[in-house]
């Protein structure tokens, strides 16, 4: 389990309560879970997805070296085609900004209101389970003084490296961001994750206890552990402190009935009521689980077994991942 950290303002109305705006951008995504990857355009950095573009240049000089005329004909068309659609990408993909660390006395100024806000903490893998195979990305990123420079040589890169170039890097003055990315080509907007991705909240310092109870209670049936950030005596630093009397809860599940009788029929019997445990385990853990689709063993490896599943959530999945599949040794 990888967790990254998501630090979100509060801003309150003039009784004291959180205001819609909160209520929207808040707390209504991890109530009905999911993530919003904004355009690059939307986010606080101008310089988000500069670079150096060489490609059309190198695709001149390429040219010149091929002879045949209606070789570079086709070529010429593939190839401008090949390097409108990157530049294009990088104005369509979204984006979900996070950070290694919860405690940056920067960041909760910044993007916490000045310690009125909360932080999120995202369990990585559960928060991108039903992104779209092949469009998301995760990435670290790179701080240097200069951006960096597409060229020929990135058409026939893969699409991650591609990516990375061109929203994978910022100045170095933003290092203390630690940022990790979660990134989607060519799609933006709302996203929904898996019911347990919020692992928890961090409440800043400067958010009062009556705003701390109204959040609890809007989110206790979605959100684990709760804490609050407390000032390091004797020193420049923050730290996290759980918050004993905010317990909450993950997602009720309700169990699946299942028929498992003809399942992993090609099971050896001494093995198959170990598989129906095993594969009623996982279907029975996740609350997300709405129909069996298939329970057998794997054709590629004879000592494991696999269950498939579909999967349902309170937003449209399409075009996300409707389905689950589960290995487990036998």
């Amino acid at each position: 389990m990888s967790s990254y950290f998501k630090y979100k303002p509060l801003s309150l109305d003039a009784a004291g309560w959180l205001d819609e705006r909160s209520i929207q951008h808040v707390i209504e995504p991890i109530v009905e879970s999911y993530f919003y990857l904004p355009a690059r355009t939307l986010l606080n950095d101008p310089n988000e997805g500069v670079f150096n573009n060489q490609l059309q240049a190198g695709i001149n000089t390429f040219l010149q070296s091929v002879t045949a005329f209606g070789e570079r004909a086709e070529l010429s068309g593939s190839l401008y085609d090949a390097a409108r659609q990157i530049v294009q990408s990088a104005d369509n993909s979204g984006v979900f900004s996070l950070s290694k660390n919860p405690v940056d006395e920067l960041m909760w100024s910044h993007y916490g209101n000045s310690h009125c806000g909360i932080v999120i903490e995202y369990d990585l893998d559960l928060l991108k389970r039903f992104a779209p195979k092949g469009h998301i990305h995760c990435f670290d990123v790179c701080y240097k003084e200069y951006p960096p420079t597409l060229d020929l040589g990135c058409l026939i890169q893969n699409a991650d490296e591609v990516v990375r170039a061109m929203l994978g890097n910022k100045s170095p003055r933003w290092c203390n961001e630690e940022e990790f990315r979660v990134l989607l080509d060519n799609i933006n907007g709302k996203l929904p994750h898996d019911f347990r991705a919020v692992r928890s909240i961090t409440f800043g310092l400067n958010v009062s206890g009556e705003v701390r109870e109204k959040i609890y209670e809007m989110t206790k049936k979605w959100v684990p552990k709760f804490f609050e950030i407390t000032q390091v005596h004797g020193a420049y630093r923050f730290e996290k402190t759980l918050l004993e009397e905010f317990s909450g809860n993950s997602p009720v599940i309700t169990l699946p009935t299942i028929d498992w009788s003809s399942c992993f029929e090609k099971v050896d019997q001494e093995y198959k009521e170990k598989a129906i445990r095993i594969a009623q385990g996982i279907v029975s853990s996740d609350p997300h689980f709405k129909e069996l689709i298939l329970a057998e063993l794997s054709t590629v490896d004879p000592s494991q077994a696999f269950v498939q599943y579909e999967v349902e959530h309170s937003m449209e999945l399409s075009p996300c991942s409707k389905y689950t599949n589960e290995y487990f040794p036998l």
